[in-house]
């Protein structure tokens, strides 16, 4: 058989499982929380217990993939060349991880075949470029092609989010602990804006309520008129998502959607009953 021109490599929190056969190989990340081990694959189905004990106070502990997951990753794919599509260095250790591997396995067979790309997004938005991603890798693309639109989509995607709390983003030294200590016991949830690997305060409601009036009006007046593949994230929160969902495609916006439950990794830092949105114009985008 003829190697696919284009596979890609991805970690476990872009919620896609790995199907070699379509060129897509998933590097899994481990959380531990209490006396479990989580392994985030893509699958989705242990997601719920991972909550229940984040809700119940137990403190998880993250670690980054080792080259060597990423090394297997990149030799498990029949292809000519493999886009690695990781969330920005400055905030993990992923690039790094797989830029190494990709350094190794250039050495192992004497030409570089891997590229990686650093996005700028992360969360939903970086769920959404994978499945940009995935799509032109299954359907043939070549590597230019794949990485071109990757660079684009990943300068294009905004992601917009609701937390119910500020006290597990505190706890990753992202906020002030005092400011998170004050939202919290004036049960303030903000609203908050992901693009271009820069964080803002969109709103900040009281109620899930006010997060979905919130959210929704954001995407009326930031997203424009133009046609949008969006998916939907939530933290143990689906209900919420739903609700949200049927909201957004009621705009007339929304061209693609799914919802997306935020992987474990995610989840420990915005914490359980969070929610939002990620969005890409479909404009260059492989059509349904």
């Amino acid at each position: 058989m003829t190697a696919r021109p284009c596979g890609l490599v991805v970690d476990g929190s872009a919620a896609l499982v790995g199907d070699p056969g379509r060129g897509l190989a998933t590097v899994p990340l481990r959380i531990v929380i209490g006396d479990r081990e989580f392994i985030d694959d893509g699958r989705t189905d242990a997601y719920a217990s991972f909550y229940a004990r984040l809700r119940d106070g137990a403190a998880p502990i993250t670690s980054t993939p080792a080259p060597g997951e990423y090394l297997d990753a990149f030799r498990s794919l029949d292809a000519e060349r493999v886009v690695c599509i990781t969330i920005p260095a400055r905030w993990s250790g992923m690039y790094g991880a797989a830029t190494l591997a990709a350094d190794m396995l250039a050495g192992e067979e004497g030409r570089r075949r891997v590229t990686v790309i650093e996005t700028e997004t992360a969360i939903a938005g970086l769920s959404l470029v994978a499945r940009v991603a995935a799509e032109l890798c299954a359907a043939g693309a070549g590597p230019q092609t794949v990485e071109a639109r990757v660079r684009q989509a990943g300068e294009e995607v905004s992601l917009f989010g609701s937390l119910a709390t500020l006290t597990f983003v505190a706890r990753s030294g992202r906020v002030n602990s005092l400011v998170a200590g004050v939202s919290n016991s004036l049960h303030v949830r903000p609203v908050f804006r992901l693009q271009g690997g820069e964080t803002g305060r969109v709103a900040l409601t009281r109620t899930v309520s006010g997060s979905l009036d919130a959210l929704e009006r954001v995407a009326t007046e930031q997203l424009g008129t133009a046609s949008q593949w969006m998916v939907v994230f939530h933290a143990d929160a689906p209900d919420e998502a739903a609700a949200l969902s049927g909201r957004l495609r009621a705009s007339g916006h929304v061209a693609r959607s799914e919802i997306v439950p935020l992987s474990p990794i995610a989840g420990a830092y915005t914490g359980p009953g969070a929610f939002g949105f990620a969005a890409l114009p479909l404009d260059g985008a492989v059509p349904a």
